[in-house]
C-alpha cells in the first residue's frame, strides 16, 4: 500500500543509525584501549574523542525514532487493512455494476410496436405501407427533410380522359419485382429543381390511398425516378402533418395491413 514505501525509508534510517552508533561503539573502545595503555593519541582518533560529548546524543535519536516507529506501526498496520477492505468493497461494487440485470434490460427496451404519444403516434424510420393502387405491400422511409411523399415511376406519359389530365406510369422499384402499370388522375404539378442540374424539372403530382397499419389516408405523392434508392416510397411532412411523431431509432413500428379487414 501507500505506506509501505515510507516504513522502508524509516527502516534504513534505523539500520543507519545503528551502523552510526557501532562505529562510535568501536571509537569509544580504541580510545579506552589507548588510554589504558598510555599510548598517544592519533590525530584522527583524538578528534573523534574531542566530538564524543556531541556524538553521545546520537544514539538517543536513534531511539526516539525507533521507539515512535513502534508506536505508529499498529495505526500504519490497521490502515492498511482499511484501504485492502475498502479497494475490495469498490472491486465488488464494480462487479455488480457491470452484471446485466434482465429486468432493467427490458425495462429500457421497450416494445418495437408503435405506441401513442399524446394525440399522435410514432412512426419509424423504415416502415411498411399497403397501396391502393396497386393492392400492394412495400416498404417506404420516412423523411420529414421532404415536404411532398414521393413514388418510384417510370415511363410517365400524359394523356387526356373526360376533359381532366391524367398519367400512365409503370411502378417498378427492381428487376427482382413485377412492373405494375398504374393510370390517376393529375392532381398538380411541381417544378423541382435538383443540385445536379440546372434546369427545374416538371413533375406530376398524384393521389393515392395508403394504409399504415390501420390508419387510412389519402396521400399524395410525386412521381419521380426512385430505382437507385433503396425503398420506393418516400413518406414526407405533409404525410406525418397532426398524425405522427417519427423515432428514427426504430423500424417497422406498424404491422402490416390485413387486406379483407
Amino acid at each position: 500500500m501507500i505506506f509501505r514505501p515510507y516504513l522502508i525509508l524509516a527502516l534504513l534510517a534505523v539500520a543507519g543509525c545503528a551502523s552510526q552508533t557501532a562505529a562510535i561503539d568501536a571509537a569509544a573502545t580504541d580510545n579506552e584501549a589507548i588510554a589504558a595503555a598510555d599510548m598517544p593519541v592519533p590525530g584522527d582518533v583524538a578528534a573523534v574523542t574531542e566530538a564524543e560529548p556531541e556524538e553521545e546524543r546520537v544514539p538517543d535519536a536513534c531511539e526516539l525514532l525507533l521507539r515512535s516507529l513502534e508506536e505508529t506501526r499498529p495505526l500504519l498496520a490497521g490502515l492498511d487493512s482499511s484501504l485492502a477492505s475498502q479497494a475490495e468493497r469498490v472491486e465488488l461494487a464494480i462487479a455488480a455494476m457491470m452484471q446485466p440485470d434482465a429486468d432493467s434490460h427490458a425495462a429500457d427496451c421497450p416494445s418495437n410496436k408503435a405506441t401513442p404519444l399524446g394525440s399522435k403516434e410514432i412512426i419509424g424510420a423504415i416502415e411498411w405501407l399497403y397501396m391502393n393502387p396497386p393492392g400492394r405491400h412495400y416498404r417506404a422511409r420516412v423523411d420529414s427533410g421532404a415536404e411532398t411523399s414521393s413514388l418510384s415511376a417510370s415511363d410517365v406519359v400524359e394523356f387526356e380522359r373526360d376533359g381532366d389530365n391524367w398519367v400512365r406510369f409503370t411502378f417498378q422499384h427492381d428487376s427482382s419485382s413485377e412492373p405494375v402499370q398504374i393510370e390517376l388522375p393529375v392532381k398538380r404539378t411541381v417544378l423541382v429543381r435538383q443540385a445536379s442540374a440546372e434546369d427545374a424539372v416538371r413533375r406530376f403530382v398524384v393521389e393515392i390511398d395508403i394504409r399504415l397499419g390501420e390508419q387510412l389516408q389519402a396521400t399524395e405523392f410525386t412521381l419521380t425516378d426512385r430505382s437507385s434508392m433503396t425503398y420506393p416510397v418516400l413518406l414526407g411532412r405533409a404525410f406525418l402533418m397532426d398524425l405522427y411523431v417519427i423515432d428514427v431509432s426504430r423500424s417497422y413500428t406498424h404491422d402490416k395491413y390485413e387486406v379483407g379487414d
